[in-house]
């Protein structure tokens, strides 16, 4: 019999849970994806799929007689889901993917003008007055609308809440108070939809029987409200402090994370808190980063073009450019209408060229961004990867030689699952501080170091993409 601690994470792409000892050390992993519906500039999903896939994966990490002492949950964000008051969906949730909100992130963005996160739809708070122009049945019956980890809380718990960093993650929120801001809640009816602010760490509630009994989780198990993807992430890697180093997160998408001093504002980039008391997460992001190598390899299905051996043969940097900006793009642009571009396409290209330059340009947008944060005064001087793009040595590599600095990946960093069960120990004391959480991601897997040589070579590259990635702002947009 085990003690074990839970992190559930509801990724873009799938929902993974990681089962820890009390020690950190990780005893149970595993996943299944979902689908997302897109057309257009929308994105949804079913926010049952999520459920489903905690009740079938439960069993896969909790062994008969063991005992779950506390869980977790992080997520996509902000990804929003109307509810009734039994919890259930009134309509597909509206991903951070979704981009229809343009109109209502502008009238936001007079009525809270001062809000670190900008007039754009991925800040989710104008999918609210969305949904009651586009969607008035589907808020018709609804008792609250949730975040993706909220909703998850509330099938184990049957509490409502809205964690800290989702909430400071959205358009509108005001930093001096905690809560978003007056004028808004005034002037925007559906904003009293959210459900009550909360600490990440604030145990919320207990696993229920009947949760108890759709899962196998031990019932009465307290639960922490959790939050965004990005503190499971900062957490398995060990980043709590001020100079801790950057966090590369790559799954369908791709969020760089730097700990910040409270306040901290950059334009154009993303801003939340940190589950660490006191600081703030500085974020960017690339819209498509994994889904763009999904797409590529999925263009020869008889092989894996992921595959270090075929990367390896090619010259580096390659001969094509591209821009892997498959449904939109976040930092800096903020251009929902954004498209791939492909430069230097040719009767020779192969497969294989297109995923090189799909690696490439991921760390292209990546180290535009590191330019801006070092212009900021922010040292970036390491990296650290996690994520399912982490798992890809060839681009690990790719990315140390386009930034020029030393990439670890730690061997937690399997997903913010696992920072997501260090959440829970926080959160019932068995982690006696954020401290004793750097410890667990001592443990290094692997380590890239740049080519300066190819470094240099990469900067002109970066150059042209920088060139072709302009192509969008000439783009015709409906």
């Amino acid at each position: 019999m085990t003690t074990l601690l839970m992190g559930i994470d509801v990724g873009t792409s799938s929902v993974k849970l990681v089962t820890t000892d009390l020690q950190g050390r990780r005893r149970g992993e595993a996943s299944l994806r979902y689908p997302t519906s897109t057309s257009g500039t929308g994105a949804e999903q079913d926010a049952s799929t999520w459920w489903d896939a905690v009740t079938k994966l439960s069993p896969e990490v909790i062994t008969a007689g063991d005992t779950v002492a506390a869980i977790a949950v992080t997520s996509q964000a902000p990804t929003l889901v109307p509810v009734d008051a039994s919890g259930n969906p009134t309509m597909n949730a509206l991903t951070w993917l979704d981009r229809r909100a343009k109109v209502e992130a502008e009238r936001i963005a007079a009525l809270a003008p001062t809000s670190r996160n900008g007039a754009d739809p991925f800040f989710g708070t104008a999918k609210l007055p969305w949904l009651a122009h586009h969607r008035p049945d589907a808020l018709e019956n609804a008792r609250y609308v949730l975040s993706a980890n909220g909703f998850i809380v509330h099938k184990l718990t049957g509490v409502a809440v809205l964690d800290e960093t989702t909430a400071s993650l959205m358009q509108g929120f005001d930093e001096t108070t905690n809560q978003f801001h007056e004028r808004l809640m005034a002037d925007e009816p559906t904003m009293s939809l959210l459900a009550p602010i909360v600490s990440p760490t604030k145990i919320v509630g207990y696993v229920t029987a009947e949760a108890a009994a759709a899962t196998g989780i031990t019932a009465g198990a307290p639960v922490a409200a959790g939050g965004i993807d990005a503190i499971g992430s900062a957490l398995e890697a060990g980043v709590v402090a001020i100079g801790d180093p950057l966090v590369d997160m790559t799954g369908f998408s791709s969020v760089t994370i730097l700990v910040v001093p409270r306040g901290t504002y950059v334009p154009g980039f993303m801003h939340s808190r940190h589950c660490v008391p006191g600081l703030d997460l500085l974020m960017t992001a690339q819209v498509t980063a994994g889904a763009t190598i999904d797409w590529v390899n999925g263009l020869d299905t008889s092989t894996d073009l992921r595959l270090d051996l075929a990367i390896h043969t090619r010259p580096r940097p390659g001969r094509i450019i591209m821009v892997p900006s498959l449904a939109g793009e976040r930092t800096p642009s903020w251009d929902t209408h954004a498209r791939g571009i492909i430069d230097g396409i040719d009767l020779a290209t192969d497969p294989t060229d297109l995923m090189l330059a799909a690696m490439e340009g991921n760390a292209f947008a990546m180290a535009a961004d590191v330019v801006t944060l070092r212009n900021q005064g922010l040292v970036i001087d390491n990296v650290i990867c996690t994520g399912g793009g982490s798992t890809s040595p060839a681009w690990m590599q790719i990315k140390s030689d386009v930034l020029g600095v030393p990439i670890t990946k730690p061997s937690s960093g399997h997903g913010a699952a696992q920072g997501a069960a260090a959440l829970a120990g926080v959160a019932i004391g068995v982690h006696e501080s954020f401290d004793a959480v750097k410890s667990l991601a001592a443990t290094v897997e692997a380590r890239y170091s740049p080519d300066l040589q190819l470094t240099d070579a990469y900067a002109d590259a970066a150059a042209r993409f920088t060139e072709v990635r302009q192509l969008n702002a000439t783009r015709q947009t409906p």
